[in-house]
This record gives structure tokens, C-alpha cells and sequence, in this order.
């Protein structure tokens, strides 16, 4: 009977570790999702095989909020950071530097590192290194200390963000993935809305400290969460060694084209390290292609049409969308003379259209095709961003606020659906890589967009401070990028109409020729 009993628990354990169960409709939150993984060293408890989807949509969504939040949040109080600290213009600018810097840098490892140790394990870690980093932060006197812990502090949010995607989609049902992950995206657009008002807020109140305090609930409430919830983990290489050498390269490659392209103009020095990433960009690549377990499969990058393209997409819109929140904020202040408070009240139109059209764009890429879904919001936020480099000094707050919402349709059509498209377009081996490329193409992007907007507006208004007397040649800048940005998602179409494949001529007689079909 024992023996019966041992066969049975084996045959169980085995059937668990090689197949998914749902059972439930999303609408009621739970479901028996085990693994979607075959991988034998994907481990799963036993005896309590029920996952909380709900719960895991909960816990990851705080974890995206804090990211922009964290980002957005910090702007406004950098006066008086500043001031406490005793930092110089210069290095107030290197805080939020540092933190997308660490970004760029640990999303994609983070990645890998998951596919190794275990992804529900890594989130963890890096959840409460977060949450450690940034009830420490409020105790620092010293500027440069200062910026070692928020480059912690980033770390901690790169590797949160990018091992909770791959268990979003690792637990939620293929069906229904667009739909889920537009539910999470609520989470980024939301910190992004609320962290410069909030941490406006809190700065008036009680303290620029306080932002950062505000967080730690939030991330004690989403490690509980995962911890309790969450009986699986998902390991699809626990065995292979981690690829150092690469990884330094791309270290290397990101901080060296990061300093040297932000600080172009600031001497040769700058140029120097910018050749030197270039180079460093190059050993990567090729040890990444020599290597056994890369960081970044670029044979795979290389073969997957439909992975590399959305990718492309990403980096494409992601480049565009920090200079949207940039140019409004000085045009809003500078050209119409708004209040900070005002300002940042206008500019709360764009993140609250994405936070109720998000939902709607996964639920629509669930039905008709994430890949086509994402192609439309691409091009909607191509069209706004060419909208908005037609705004001058008579533009009327209506027009400015239609933009935005136009923008912010777009972006919201575009951002869960596209990243439906890239993490169903990989194999469960490939998951982490994937959920690492996501978070880098995002980040990689913004840094991109900062580079592009600091050459324009020192080729155009030099070291001045916006004023009366340089209002034209700002105005002029802001066109010229906001005309480059919209050009940009508008060529971005054709990356997601090329991993359509032979969809496309399908996709476009449905939208001419709605009448027939069936």
C-alpha cells in the first residue's frame, strides 16, 4: 500500500511539474495554475498546487507602480534634496541618472539570473532590496552616498520588475494574457500620474523624506503577497553558469554610451567615453555569440522575427514618450505661464486616459491579435506626437489637453498589448532573457530620448534658462523632436506590420472591407 502510495505521489508530482490547471474564470481571481513550463527543474509545491491569480496581479502591479513612481516622484523635490544635502545643480541632475542608469544596467541581467535561481525567489530579493534602499534613503546626510543608494535602489526595482512580467505570464492563461497584463499596466500609469503631484505633496507636508517612505508599505504588502500566494518557482537553467564576462561588457557598454552621451558637450572627455562604449557594445555582442549561456541569445534575437521587431517597436515608442512629459512641462510653464501646481495638473490628463484604456487595449488584443492592436496604438501616439509639434504660444489648453489625450490613447493601445505579443513569442526558456529585454528596450529608450532632447536644446538655446527672450528658438526645439518622435512611431508601424507576417494583407481587408467579413 505504501508502495501504491509512493507511485501514486510521483505520478502526481510529475503530472503537476508538466501541465497547467485553471480552473475558475478570471473574473473570480483563482485558479490552479501549476507550471506552463515542461522544464523538469520548474518546482512546484505539491500538497497547496493553488495560485491566487488575482493575487499575483495585485502584488506584481504594486511592483510596476512603484518604478515610474519612484522616477516621477523625485523630480519635483530635487530642490530640496538639494538643499538638505548641500548638492550642486550637477549633481542633483546625476540622481535620477543613477537610477535609470541602474535600470538599463540590471533588467537584463536580472533575466538571466532568474532563469537560474528562480524567478519567484529573485523577485523577492529584489523586493526587499527595494524596500530596504529606500527607508534608508531618508537618513542620508551626504550627497554622494545619496546616489550609491538610489543606484541600489534601482537595482532592487530592475530586478522586481523583470522576474514579476515572467511570472505574470507564466500563471495567467495564454487566452487572456493581454487582458492581465493591461490590468498590471494600471500600476505604471498610475505611479507616473500620481508621482509628481503626491510627491509634491508629501515634500509641502512633512518632508521630501517622505517620499520614499511611502513606498515601503507598498513593498511589504506585495512581498507578503507573492510569498504567501505564490507556491511555485519557475528555474529553466538552475544548472548552467552565469555569463560574467558578458556581463561586464554590458556594463561596460550601457554606463560608457550613458555618461558619454548625456555629457556630449561637456568636453572630449565625453567623447572619448562614448567611442569607448561603442567598443565595449561590440565585445559583448561577440562574446554573446560565442558564449553557451549568454545574457542575450543573439542567435535567437537574431532568428525571431516576431521577438527582435517588437522589441524595435518598444525602444521605438519608449524613446519618444519622456520627452512628451519634458517639452509639456517647460512649454506649459514657460510659453503659457501655468503654476507648477497647474502644470502638473494638465499634465495629469495623459497617464489617466492610459490608466482606463489600457485595460480596454489587452482585452482587445485578446481578441483580434495583440501584434495588430499594438500596430493601431503605434501609430495613434505617431499621429499625436506630430499633432503636438504643431503647438505654438496661441495654442489653447484645449488643444494642448487633446494632444495629450490622443498621446496617452496611443501609448495605452500600444504598451500591454506589444508586450503580449514579445513574451508570447518565446519559449519558457527564453522567458527571462524576454522579460529582461522588455525592461531594457524601455529603459535604453528613455535614456535615448534624454540624449536626443539635450543635443537639440543646447544646439538651440545653449546654457540659457528658458525665458521671454528665447521662448521662439525653445518652441522651435520642441517642433523639431516632437516632429522627429512622431516620425519615429510612425516608421515603428512597419515593425509591427513585419511580424504580422502574412496576417498583414488579412488585417487590412478586415479594416477596409469590414463588410465582408464573416
Amino acid at each position: 500500500m505504501d508502495r501504491a502510495e509512493h507511485g501514486w505521489d510521483a505520478a502526481l508530482e510529475r503530472l503537476i511539474k508538466r501541465s497547467i490547471w485553471t480552473i475558475d474564470p478570471l473574473s473570480k481571481g483563482t485558479y490552479k495554475v501549476l507550471m506552463r513550463t515542461e522544464h523538469p527543474n520548474a518546482s512546484c509545491n505539491v500538497e497547496r498546487p493553488v495560485v491566487s491569480l488575482r493575487t499575483v496581479i495585485i502584488a506584481v502591479g504594486a511592483a510596476q507602480f512603484m518604478l515610474p513612481f519612484m522616477l516621477s516622484g523625485a523630480g519635483p523635490l530635487l530642490p530640496a534634496i538639494g538643499r538638505d544635502l548641500h548638492a550642486s545643480a550637477m549633481q542633483l541632475s546625476l540622481i535620477n541618472a543613477a537610477y535609470t542608469l541602474s535600470l538599463a544596467i540590471f533588467h537584463l541581467v536580472a533575466g538571466r539570473v532568474g532563469d537560474m535561481v528562480g524567478r519567484k525567489r529573485l523577485f523577492l530579493s529584489g523586493l526587499s532590496l527595494f524596500v530596504v534602499m529606500s527607508a534608508l534613503l531618508p537618513f542620508v546626510t551626504n550627497i554622494w552616498l545619496f546616489l550609491c543608494c538610489r543606484f541600489v535602489q534601482a537595482m532592487g526595482t530592475a530586478i522586481m520588475n523583470t522576474c514579476a512580467l515572467a511570472i505574470l505570464v507564466s500563471c495567467a492563461p495564454p487566452e487572456q494574457l493581454g487582458r492581465v497584463l493591461g490590468l498590471t499596466s494600471i500600476g505604471v500609469y498610475s505611479g507616473l500620474s500620481l508621482g509628481p503631484g503626491l510627491s509634491g505633496l508629501l515634500g509641502t507636508a512633512l518632508g521630501w523624506q517622505f517620499l520614499f517612505f511611502s513606498v515601503v508599505p507598498i513593498g511589504i504588502i506585495a512581498w507578503l503577497l507573492m510569498y504567501c500566494n505564490v507556491r511555485c518557482d519557475w528555474k529553466d537553467a538552475p544548472d548552467d553558469p552565469f555569463d560574467w564576462r558578458g556581463s561586464l561588457f554590458y556594463t561596460l557598454a550601457v554606463s560608457l554610451l550613458s555618461i558619454g552621451a548625456i555629457w556630449l558637450f561637456s568636453g572630449a572627455w565625453a567623447g572619448v567615453l562614448f567611442a569607448l562604449g561603442v567598443v565595449f557594445l561590440g565585445l559583448f555582442l561577440w562574446e554573446e555569440r560565442r558564449s553557451h549561456h549568454p545574457i542575450l541569445d543573439v542567435a535567437f534575437l537574431v532568428k525571431n522575427k516576431a521577438f527582435a521587431l517588437s522589441t524595435l517597436a518598444s525602444f521605438i515608442n519608449y524613446s519618444s514618450i519622456f520627452g512628451v512629459t519634458f517639452y509639456f512641462s517647460l512649454y506649459l510653464q514657460g510659453v503659457h505661464g501655468l503654476t507648477l501646481l497647474e502644470t502638473g495638473l494638465l499634465l495629469s490628463a495623459q497617464p489617466a486616459v492610459q490608466v482606463f484604456i489600457s485595460p480596454l487595449g489587452g482585452r482587445m488584443a485578446d481578441r483580434h491579435g495583440a501584434d495588430i492592436i499594438a500596430t493601431i496604438g503605434i501609430a495613434v501616439c505617431g499621429v499625436g506626437l506630430l499633432l503636438a509639434s504643431s503647438l505654438d504660444g496661441a495654442s489653447s489648453l484645449w488643444v494642448v489637453t487633446l494632444v495629450q489625450l490622443v498621446i496617452g490613447s496611443g501609448i495605452a493601445l500600444f504598451a500591454s498589448p506589444n508586450t503580449s505579443a514579445i513574451m508570447t513569442s518565446v519559449d519558457e526558456a527564453h522567458m527571462g532573457q524576454a522579460s529582461g529585454l522588455v525592461g531594457t528596450a524601455r529603459t535604453l529608450g528613455t535614456l535615448s530620448s534624454m540624449v536626443i532632447i539635450s543635443l537639440t536644446m543646447n544646439a538651440y538655446l545653449g546654457d540659457e534658462a528658458l525665458g521671454p527672450n528665447n521662448i521662439p528658438e525653445f518652441l522651435e526645439a520642441m517642433h523639431i523632436n516632437f516632429a522627429l518622435f512622431g516620425i519615429l512611431n510612425l516608421l515603428g508601424i512597419f515593425c509591427s506590420l513585419g511580424r504580422m507576417g502574412g496576417r498583414v494583407r488579412r488585417f487590412s481587408h478586415r479594416l477596409f472591407h469590414p463588410w465582408n467579413h464573416h
